[in-house]
């Protein structure tokens, strides 16, 4: 073992770098062909991780341990069941609205024509006719896609049903194992709890915005406040994106109904709910746990979205935690893992 180390030192850094990166091209393109099958498989992880302490909870009070995953497994699809009735509800009654929508577009265009020359009347109002077209169709297109999520649905609920049924085997399976084998064991366990305080810290604080923008919405009367708030809620999973994506859908609504300045009110007051969540409530609430510098959470949206595709998005921080265990555990890719830690982690 010492001597593969010894023989991968004696590579000059170019040559290492180049072995590296040639291994991160393959696996990605690897990684991509496949990305259908490892997108349920991730969320399965995640959600199992998530599952599995709440398990654990019921057996501690002496419930046996197949029921503790049915009632878990039950209150995991009660959830699953309750979001897509929420959006499919929802699509049905925008789909239904689009044509009063898209009067209203081409109403707000037309409020600009008499400031456009004659000559650029016509064509002005055909192009900007395409872009409400567009913007509409994508909106609702973007939406519909949430309910072809049904299957991938069905389908983490059932891996993850069988990983909770088979975590308890696995456990003393492990607890057999050498004790080298067990430290790495017990690294991959600690990752595992940080990946659970990552993601219930991170979904508490997605909660408490999407509820402050259901209630700001709804105050503003904007058409379907509580699918735009539950937006809110799951893009605030995507870093830097999410907002971004979350408030385009209600201020377009509200620069239908009350334009420009409406539409910068809500915009202005939804931005104010995403800043005081990021910036007052995040950090007391997560303090120095995700301890991954800001490029290179940006970098791992990027990444993670182009291998994954939008589902990768959700899941890039909790991913790029993992990849930087990994690159700890061995000692020649461990300056790899600390050139990815913050500056905060560091001190």
């Amino acid at each position: 073992m010492n001597t593969d180390k010894t023989s991968m030192d004696n590579y000059p850094l170019p040559a290492r770098i180049l072995l590296y990166s040639t291994a991160v091209v393959i696996l990605t393109i690897g990684m991509r062909e496949i990305s259908g099958i490892l997108v349920p498989v991730f969320f399965s992880i995640f959600a199992f991780l998530i599952f599995a302490p709440l398990v654990n909870w019921f057996e501690r009070r002496n419930v046996p341990g197949t029921i503790s995953i049915g009632l878990v497994i039950a209150f995991f699809i009660i959830i699953a069941t309750s979001t897509v009735l929420l959006v499919a509800g929802s699509l049905l009654q925008l789909s239904e609205q689009i044509p009063d929508y898209q009067t209203q577009f081409l109403n707000f265009i037309q409020s600009f024509e008499p400031y456009m020359p004659v000559s650029y009347e016509s064509s002005f109002e055909e192009i900007l006719r395409d872009i409400a077209i567009f913007l509409l169709g994508l909106t609702a297109g973007i939406l519909t896609g949430a309910l072809n999520a049904g299957t991938t649905i069905s389908l983490i609920i059932i891996t993850t049903t069988f990983l909770l049924l088979d975590a308890a085997g696995a456990l003393r399976r492990i607890q057999r194992r050498a004790v080298t084998q067990q430290i790495l064991i017990l690294r991959v366990i600690e990752l595992g709890k940080e990946i659970v305080n990552y993601i219930l810290i991170r979904t508490e604080i997605n909660l408490i915005a999407g509820i402050g923008t259901t209630i700001l919405l709804l105050i503003g009367r904007i058409d379907f406040a509580i699918l735009w708030g539950f937006l809110t809620f799951l893009f605030g999973y995507i870093p830097f994106l999410g907002f971004i994506l979350a408030a385009f859908p209600p201020v377009l609504l509200a620069l239908f109904k009350y334009g420009p300045l409406g539409a910068l009110i809500i915009l202005a007051g939804v931005w104010l709910i995403n800043e005081f969540v990021e910036s007052v409530v995040f950090p007391s609430f997560a303090g120095k746990s995700l301890k991954l510098s800001t490029s290179i959470v940006f970098l791992s949206l990027l990444y993670w979205s182009f291998v994954l595709g939008p589902p990768g998005a959700l899941i890039a921080v909790p991913l790029t935690m993992v990849v930087k265990m990994i690159l700890e555990s061995d000692d020649n890719t461990l300056w790899m893992a600390e050139i990815m830690e913050s500056g905060e982690s560091k001190e």
